[in-house]
C-alpha cells in the first residue's frame, strides 16, 4: 500500500509540474511580442506581423491632440483586411468621429465587430489604456475607469498584421507610447495549476493527519 501511494504521489507531482511549466512558459519574455514602443500614427503604417493568441494583454499610453470627422484609427491587428471576417479586428481601436471616445473592437467568432466603447479621453493629457482578454473575461482599463464584458464565444488566434494607423481609415490625432502586446497563459493552464496545487496540499494534509494519528496510537 505504501509503494502504491508513493507511485500515485509521484504521478500527481509530475502532472502538477507539467501544468506549472506549461503555465509558467507564458510569463517569459518570448511572449512579449516585439512592437515599436512609440510608433507614429500615420495612415497605412504597418509596424509588425505577429502570431496572435486568444488570451493577451495589449497596453499603451495615448495623448490625444485633436479630433477628426471620421473614425480615427489608432491600432489595428488584422489577418488581411479591414472588416468583417473573423480575425480582421483582433483587436482594432479607433477614436469615434468628432470625439476622443475609444471604439475598441475585440472581435468574436459570431461577430467580428464585437466591441466596447468608452467615455472621452482628455485632450493633451496622457492616458494609459490596457485591454486584457482572458478566457471569457474582457477588461478594458482607460485611466481610472474600468469597462468589462463577457466574450460571447471565442477570439481569433493566428498570424496578424499590426498597424498604427491602418490603410482604411485616417489616423487618429495623438501620440502613443509604451506599446506592448503580451500573450497570457491560457485560462485552463492556470486552472490546472491551481487544481493540482490544491490537490497536492490536500494530500500533504492527509499524510500529516495519518502521521499524527499513528503517533497518538503509539
Amino acid at each position: 500500500a505504501v509503494e502504491s501511494n508513493e507511485m500515485v504521489h509521484k504521478e500527481d507531482s509530475e502532472i502538477c509540474e507539467i501544468a506549472y511549466r506549461r503555465c509558467n512558459a507564458y510569463t517569459n519574455n518570448k511572449n512579449n511580442k516585439v512592437l515599436p514602443t512609440s510608433p507614429a500614427l500615420v495612415q497605412n503604417n504597418q509596424i509588425a506581423i505577429i502570431s496572435g493568441k486568444a488570451d493577451y494583454r495589449l497596453s499603451f499610453d495615448i495623448t490625444p491632440t485633436g479630433t477628426i470627422v471620421d473614425y480615427g484609427n489608432i491600432l489595428h491587428f488584422t489577418t488581411d483586411n479591414n472588416c468583417c471576417n473573423f480575425g480582421q479586428r483582433s483587436p482594432a481601436i479607433w477614436f469615434h468621429p468628432g470625439t476622443t471616445r475609444l471604439y475598441v473592437v475585440i472581435g468574436d467568432s459570431t461577430d467580428s465587430n464585437w466591441r466596447l466603447d468608452t467615455d472621452a479621453l482628455p485632450l493633451n493629457v496622457l492616458t494609459k489604456v490596457t485591454l486584457e482578454c482572458k478566457g471569457k473575461n474582457v477588461k478594458l482599463t482607460v485611466g481610472e475607469k474600468v469597462y468589462t464584458a463577457t466574450q460571447p464565444t471565442y477570439r481569433f488566434a493566428g498570424n496578424l498584421v499590426v498597424y498604427a494607423g491602418d490603410p482604411w481609415y485616417p489616423p487618429a490625432k495623438g501620440v502613443i507610447s509604451n506599446l506592448l502586446y503580451k500573450i497570457l497563459p491560457p485560462a485552463e493552464a492556470n486552472a490546472a495549476v491551481t487544481s493540482q496545487r490544491s490537490y497536492m496540499h490536500n494530500l500533504q494534509d492527509e499524510e500529516m493527519n495519518v502521521a499524527e494519528k499513528e503517533n497518538m496510537d503509539n
